[in-house]
């Protein structure tokens, strides 16, 4: 469990560290502006979220449970916020989304998630850099916190194309099974990540057009900003989905084109070896009177035409271009 607080309390004074009975006095005052973020919260951090911010039972239930799919809700003294940033496992490289719940009141930010952020991270260096910011109100802060939290799809998503670039290199020199289990490994990241895109689109467009209590009409101006990078990297991922799908198609033809070809040449082996194999087994049969039977030269005769049969196969399916 990590907390960090951050009160600005005006005329770039910063307050790092506050008690409970300090942050209560604050959100009752409306002064200044006070962002909370909590890392691997635990029951007890809720109770005190409950006491001094007088968040919502359901709220705190939420903050406590993984919520699928990103939503916004408003209460009386706060809005309630859900969205999902995006990080690459550094193994497998595989996709991964981390819930972020934020509260939003007249001059309070809460930001509670399960593990590190990236995209928190670099708004809480932002902000004690540079303490405007705060100073703008907690809609502005807001906007920071989900604008590092989009911008950070970008690497997710540069690493993607990575992925299906080499994938289609294996497509074209040598797929194999691996080339086969990497195109739905990558496949079954798009749709992950593309589940969480759309609604989190919305959600941007919501508070870039709709009237919410707690955010101002010049900046909802900056979430249509964000908006618009949430488009490209929704674009972005069906892109990817039809490169991939296109990948699939052409692993699989590669795949048949190869058996068919391996297919044709076991055909035309058999074909040639079927009427040589016709002639040996006339000549196994236990007869006393057969051609060439007693002959010293019948065996070289019979070899010799067997060679040249099958020559002159091979010369055939040459000229008709099935070889």
């Amino acid at each position: 469990m990590a907390i960090t607080l951050l009160y600005y309390k005006g005329n770039n004074e910063l307050i790092k560290k506050l008690s409970a009975e300090d942050m209560k006095k604050v959100v009752q005052s409306g002064e200044g502006l006070l962002w909370l973020d909590i890392t691997d919260s635990v029951k007890a951090d809720l109770d005190i979220l409950e006491s001094v911010f007088q968040l919502h039972p359901l709220t705190l239930e939420d903050c406590m449970t993984t919520i699928t799919r990103p939503k916004i809700d408003q209460f009386e003294n706060y809005m309630f916020v859900v969205i999902h940033a995006a990080a690459t496992t550094s193994r497998a490289q595989r996709v991964r989304t981390i819930e972020l719940n934020i509260c939003l009141g007249k001059n309070f930010v809460i930001t509670i998630h399960q593990g590190p952020i990236k995209g928190v991270e670099t708004a809480l260096n932002r902000t004690q850099k540079n303490l405007s910011t705060m100073s703008k109100g907690s809609d502005t802060l807001l906007h920071l916190i989900i604008d590092s939290l989009v911008d950070n799809y970008l690497p997710v998503l540069d690493a993607m194309d990575g992925k299906i670039s080499n994938i289609e290199t294996q497509v074209l020199k040598n797929p194999t099974q691996k080339t086969l289990a990497n195109i739905f490994a990558t496949k079954k990241d798009i749709l992950y990540l593309r589940r969480f895109i759309g609604p989190q689109r919305d959600i941007v467009n919501f508070l870039s057009k709709e009237n919410f209590q707690f955010i101002n009409a010049r900046t909802r101006v900056y979430f249509r900003d964000v908006y618009d990078n949430m488009i490209f990297i929704n674009d972005t991922i069906d892109t990817y989905r039809d490169v991939v799908n296109g990948a699939l198609d052409a692993y699989l033809s590669t795949i048949s084109s190869r058996t068919n070809d391996i297919m044709k040449v076991l055909t035309i082996i058999a074909t040639i070896v079927m009427p040589l194999t016709l002639i040996t087994g006339i000549y196994g049969m236990n007869f006393a009177h057969m051609p060439l039977l007693g002959s010293e030269w019948g065996f070289f005769s019979v070899s010799a035409f067997m060679v040249i049969l099958g020559i002159g196969m091979l010369i055939y399916f040459r000229r008709k271009e099935w070889i």
